[in-house]
């Protein structure tokens, strides 16, 4: 644990929790601080927001597990480094690395959060989490803490990118496990435990209890997760303005309200729409159809510098991910994830992958079509 890096969580986190709670309403349990460390936090991953939701609760200085690309933003990626130095984790890879680096900090004596799904969710529910995080838990031999952000999707939903929706956000623990308690469970039973405490219903709890949630063009990007019209299944004709989503093959025209509700959709909710698109995306995988975009950049990633690969139309098929003149063979991608709602990132054989699809187009639809066939 480094004195430097202490100062400034210290200096910094009283400016941080005030800028959550002015900028989103945001409001947390505070966590006392002489709970005994290290300690590992687990929390819900729901904003790009979420290290100052949970910063926001914690006096204590911990380190965070933050997502590689944040590495190669320059002089920023220094600044972060020399306050905070983060842990990386190279989405679309294994996280043995990072493992090892949480490790090592907490028998250092330093607190460790990390957001158990690794990725954002697009549809407001708390997504799945590598079952080897139990495993993770159980050797750092020390505390953990679960924490559950709610309210963050509806706030600044994934796919409408940066914009701020103000309205009720609220963060705190679920549940604080000793060493000794977690010494008597097994990897599975801390597995359970850590699924329990972080699940997270957005449109259930709004349902619920609705509140509103302000901010400019509501729907403005929508269509970066709906790429399929749910009222005659073409892809990539939605169109998003303001609050409103129409469909240029057919028509369709839908209203995104304060609430998060849809009005004049096939369905209430963002998430009865994306669970559609679901169905139909396995549906394809299954007949083997390729899905593509007119143009897109493709970049080699090693010692957080990138290198130009290749650039044109993008395609992805059971047989292949191809971009431009250069092709990757789908058995060959160990795995493939998405920092932001428009970078797709991959690992095939030792080298370690960027790619960008037009500004314009879907990107989310290769990751889907990809879990598909890896299902």
């Amino acid at each position: 644990m480094s004195k430097k890096h202490v100062f400034y969580y210290a200096l910094l986190q009283p400016l941080v929790a005030a800028f959550t709670r002015i900028s989103f309403g945001y409001r947390c349990e505070k966590v006392k601080k002489d709970i005994p460390g290290p300690y590992i936090v687990l929390a819900n991953h729901t904003t790009d927001y979420d290290m100052l939701f949970v910063g926001s609760s914690f006096k204590r200085q911990m380190y965070f597990v933050g997502s590689e690309h944040i590495a190669r933003w320059g002089m920023l990626s220094k600044l972060i480094h020399h306050c905070f130095e983060p842990i990386m984790r190279y989405k679309g890879t294994t996280a043995a690395s990072t493992v090892m680096e949480i490790l090592r900090k907490v028998r250092g004596g330093a607190s460790v959060c990390l957001f158990a799904e690794g990725s954002r969710s697009w549809d407001g529910i708390t997504g799945p989490f590598l079952p080897s995080t139990g495993k993770m838990v159980k050797s750092a031999k020390c505390a953990l803490i679960t924490y559950r952000i709610e309210g963050g999707y509806f706030a600044s939903p994934r796919w409408a990118g940066s914009p701020i929706r103000r309205g009720r956000v609220f963060g705190a623990p679920v549940n604080i496990y000793t060493q000794e308690q977690l010494s008597a469970m097994s990897i599975q039973e801390i597995n359970d435990a850590i699924a329990k405490d972080l699940y997270e219903d957005a449109y259930a709890r709004q349902l619920a209890s609705p509140a509103r949630y302000r901010g400019k063009n509501p729907a403005e990007h929508m269509e970066k997760l709906l790429f399929i019209c749910p009222e005659c299944g073409a892809q990539d004709t939605l169109h998003s303005r303001g609050d409103t989503v129409r469909c240029s093959a057919c028509g369709l025209s839908f209203r995104y309200d304060e609430y998060g509700m849809l009005h004049g959709a096939p369905a209430d909710t963002v998430y009865a729409l994306a669970i559609r698109q679901n169905e139909r995306v396995a549906e394809a995988a299954k007949a083997g159809e390729t899905f593509s975009v007119p143009s897109a950049v493709l970049k080699k990633v090693e010692k957080h510098r990138e290198t130009f690969v290749a650039e044109g139309p993008l395609s992805l098929s059971p047989k292949a991910l191809v971009c431009g003149d250069f092709s990757i063979p789908f058995d060959s991608i160990t795995d493939l994830a998405m920092h932001g709602y428009q970078a797709l990132v991959f690992s095939a054989g030792a080298e370690y992958y960027e790619l960008i699809p037009a500004a314009d187009a879907n990107a989310y639809k290769f990751f889907l079509l990809y879990q598909a066939h890896k299902a």
